[in-house]
């Protein structure tokens, strides 16, 4: 005689099933959301090593500079300090803190562009031209660096803000990240002045 299944039983079968299948979806969402946070991390590392690389390049274009323009010796420590300020940001992590630092030494290096127009002589030698075209490179580099790394945030904060992910990420920790963001300057409107 064969034993059919009691009404408790088929309820307890349900009840597991439901229970796996909710257990895989909490544990895909959990991979995802770990997978994204590493891939953002990933991005991150990707817009510190393009800094980086442009602030190695930069001693060499003081240097060069600094051969025509003897008597500027202001914006070459202001150089080297915010050089120093950016390098050290970069332990911190924080988005924020990096476009900061970045954002000084960008306006340093700046300062001495305007310097360097001043001796024509300068700005026609190769190694200067050289320097200022792996200088534009690497400011194009972080560019993108910067662009993939706020794209990959934008998915992780989606992930961590939208139903279940946001139950699992409050459980396990994840929190939401910042994006880099345009320095202050970018915001200031550049009025040309033709004299009229």
């Amino acid at each position: 005689m064969k034993k059919s299944l009691s009404l408790t039983g088929i309820v307890l079968i349900i009840i597991v099933g439901v229970v796996i299948i909710f257990g895989m979806s909490c544990m895909g969402t959990y991979n995802s959301l770990v997978n994204l946070e590493e891939d953002v991390n990933q991005a991150n590392s990707e817009v510190q090593n393009q800094m980086q690389r442009r602030a190695e390049l930069i001693p060499d274009l003081v240097a060069t500079v600094k051969s025509y323009a003897k008597h500027e010796e202001k914006i070459f420590e202001d150089i080297a300090n915010a050089r120093a300020a950016l390098n050290a940001s970069f332990k911190s992590g924080n988005p924020t803190e990096i476009s900061e630092a970045n954002s000084q030494l960008t306006t340093r290096v700046n300062n001495l562009l305007a310097i360097a127009e001043n001796y024509p002589t300068l700005t026609a030698s190769e190694q200067y031209t050289s320097l200022m075209d792996q200088l534009e490179g690497s400011v194009n580099r972080i560019t993108v660096a910067r662009t993939n790394y706020n794209e990959l945030v934008a998915k992780y904060n989606k992930k961590v803000r939208n139903f279940p992910g946001s139950i699992l990420a409050s459980m396990f920790g994840f929190e939401k990240l910042e994006q880099y963001k345009a320095d202050e300057s970018a915001n200031k409107i550049n009025m040309v002045d033709f004299g009229e």
